[in-house]
This record gives structure tokens, sequence and C-alpha cells, in this order.
């Protein structure tokens, strides 16, 4: 079994090294690693080029101007080839056992590609306080049907190739949510999900999608209608599923604000 270790980055020359050198030093060696750099202006590239030799071949990367996220996460899965495909944002970092961690589980799990891997993740806060939030299944599942994605962090799953061939890509229109949309269509059309109780990943506050300003909250509206429409969610149902997501919404930042006060 072979993983494929995706690293989308953009002017990331502040924490990239961080990133690469958690994949570099995974005790599982039986991977390549790709990075797709979206023209970058700073030493992003400097610092890959600096870490390529150290891959020894199992490095490749491509730098261009792209649409976004999504779109360059997509571009790095139509470069994989590996069975199993991890995507490591350049402000995170993996554990340093967890590609050994995904293939036990794989294994244990009787080799099933028709499943999501979810592991568990811990949240650094700029303050220097962490959170490990362990993925919950259970919890998914619950909320799965109001098209709301609690229980699983998309840093911390591993993604067999079959699954993206018979799902597809991310909905590369989407600014912040494409991640939930894609695991929320995979429940849907009838991909199971399993956990691996391990931390796999490292995730950094101050990123757009956690930042709770008006300019994310924004782009969660967009990619809300998006969702809806374009899973072909209409009428009282996709009223419904509007007005309940709103108010979580709510409720979510303004418990965000009350917390940092």
């Amino acid at each position: 079994m072979k993983f494929s270790i995706i690293t989308i980055c953009f002017n990331s020359e502040a924490t990239i090294e961080r990133s690469i050198k958690s994949v570099l030093e995974q005790t599982c060696k039986d991977y390549e690693y790709i990075i797709v750099d979206g023209a970058s202006k700073d030493g992003t590239l400097d610092i890959v080029k600096k870490y390529e030799p150290l891959f020894e071949g199992r490095m490749k990367w491509k730098s261009e101007p792209d649409k976004g996220i999504y779109d360059a996460m997509n571009k790095g899965i139509r470069m994989a080839t590996g069975d199993i495909i991890g995507i490591v944002n350049s402000d995170d970092w993996l554990e340093g056992n967890s590609l050994d961690m995904v293939a036990k589980t794989f294994k244990d799990n009787r080799e099933d590609v028709n499943t999501l891997y979810c592991g568990d993740i811990v949240f650094h806060y700029n303050n220097g306080e962490q959170k490990r939030m362990d993925a919950n299944i259970p919890l998914f599942k619950r909320n799965a049907p109001l098209w709301i994605m609690n229980g699983i962090r998309h840093p911390a799953t591993f993604v067999p190739d079959e699954v993206y061939e018979k799902i597809g890509l991310f909905n590369d229109k989407m600014k912040l949510s494409a991640d939930q949309d894609f695991i929320l269509r995979c429940h849907f059309q009838g991909v199971q999900f399993c956990h691996v109780n391990e931390v796999l990943s490292n995730m950094s506050a101050g990123g757009f999608s956690t930042d709770n300003t008006k300019a994310s909250l924004e782009a969660s509206i967009h990619d809300r209608k998006i969702m809806l429409e374009e899973n072909n969610i209409h009428g009282l149902k996709r009223l419904w599923l509007w007005y309940t997501w709103r108010l979580m919404v709510v409720i979510s930042r303004l418990s965000k604000k009350i917390k940092n006060n």
C-alpha cells in the first residue's frame, strides 16, 4: 500500500518547513509527497527545493496560479498515484507515526477502500493552549442529516483513491467548506467511516476557517448556498436546512465571542 500526501501552499515560508519535516520524518516510508504551490512570492519554494533531495525521489511539486485552496487540492489529487491520500495544509503537521497508524487500521479493516479513515487531531491555539479533538463518528452521523459536519476533522482524514473516483473531487466553487461538502457527500453515497484511534495531525489556529470574522461568515454563507443547490436540496427541506444551520452558526459565533472576552 502506498500513500500520497499532499500539501498546498501560498506564501507559506513561515510554516511550511514544519509541515515538510513532519512528512519526511514518517516512520512509514511507502509514500509520495506532492506539494502544490499557488505561485508564491516569498521564500516558500526555496524551502521546498532545500528539502526535495532528502525525499530521495519521493517528492514532486508544481507552482502555478490557482483558483483557490480547493482547486489546488484537486490538482494534487490528480497528481497522486498512491492508494490512500492525505492532505496536510502548510500550517499543519503530522505525528511521526501517522501513516503507520492509518496503514494498520486499513489492514485491520480488511483493506476496505470504500471507507474514510478518520483520526484525532490536536488544535494549537495562538496563546499556547492545546486541545485534542477526537473523531466522533456517531456524532457525525447524527448531524449529517442537517448537512452539518461535526465530529470528523478533515486534516486527520485519509481517503482511498477509489473514494475520490466514486464521489468526485472538491467543489472548487466553494471558499471554505468544500471539505465538509465532500465528507457529507461520501456519507450520503454509502462510504463508510473508520476511526483511527490515534492523534494523526496537528492544526494551527488563525486560519480563515477558524478566525470568526465577517469575511469567514460571508464565505460560509456563500458555500452553504452552493452546497444545498448542487446537492439538489430544494423546497421545505432546503428552508429547514438553511435556517437550522444559520441558528447554529449564530450560537457558535456568540459562544466564541464570549469565550474570547
